[in-house]
């Protein structure tokens, strides 16, 4: 089963989430739906920098602020959630409405065994993968929020189809060491920050 849990746990790598989010932007600027893409940037960078914000403001001093359980939010988790279900709701609203709830139901449950799979890895504790996730609805709620009403240009579906599938493929499995970057980042903070020693 830990093969089974890591294959869908890639998924929420930043290694696929970062290229699916840039093929989304594009799609989105070519398709000429200029106020989704403001929308879908605002939302996953919001995402980004309020995960990083956190795991920084978390570990910087090397001690738990609020509890053991909860000293690495899960990146994983929070820029998938921001990231699928961001692009679930753009897409769906090309969609006819009786399909829209059957993409939402598949991002959801997308995110959900991402995040499940950080627990059962022993990647992050459930209070880390809430945290992540929380984050995450946050930023689905500021891409919402900014896109507005309204229905969709005509899209080009199999095409980003096409392209999110040739990410999937080329970069599934991949892991990128954002997680690192922002440990050594915390551990530069540690010991120059006062009340850090």
């Amino acid at each position: 089963m830990q093969d089974f849990w890591t294959f869908v746990t890639d998924f929420g790598d930043s290694a696929v989430t970062l290229p699916l989010g840039v093929l989304t932007l594009i799609f989105l600027l070519a398709s000429g739906w200029r106020r989704a893409a403001f929308a879908f940037l605002l939302a996953i960078g919001c995402a980004g920098v309020g995960i990083g914000l956190l795991k920084l403001l978390l570990v910087s001093c090397g001690k738990p602020l609020v509890g053991a359980a909860l000293t690495d939010p899960s990146g994983h988790v929070a820029m998938s959630a921001s990231t699928y279900g961001s692009l679930a709701l753009a897409v769906g609203r090309s969609l006819p409405v009786r399909l829209r709830p059957w993409l939402g139901a598949g991002a959801a449950l997308l995110v959900a065994g991402i995040a499940l799979s950080r627990v059962l890895l022993h990647a992050h504790s459930p209070a880390e993968v809430v945290a992540g996730l929380v984050v995450g609805l946050l930023s689905i709620l500021l891409f919402r929020a900014a896109l507005g009403p309204g229905e969709a240009p005509p899209l080009r579906l199999a095409w980003f189809a096409l392209g999110a599938i040739a990410i999937a493929a080329a970069m599934h499995g991949t892991r990128w060491p954002i997680e690192q970057w922002i440990k050594s980042v915390a551990h530069f903070i540690r010991g120059r920050w006062p009340g850090c020693g």
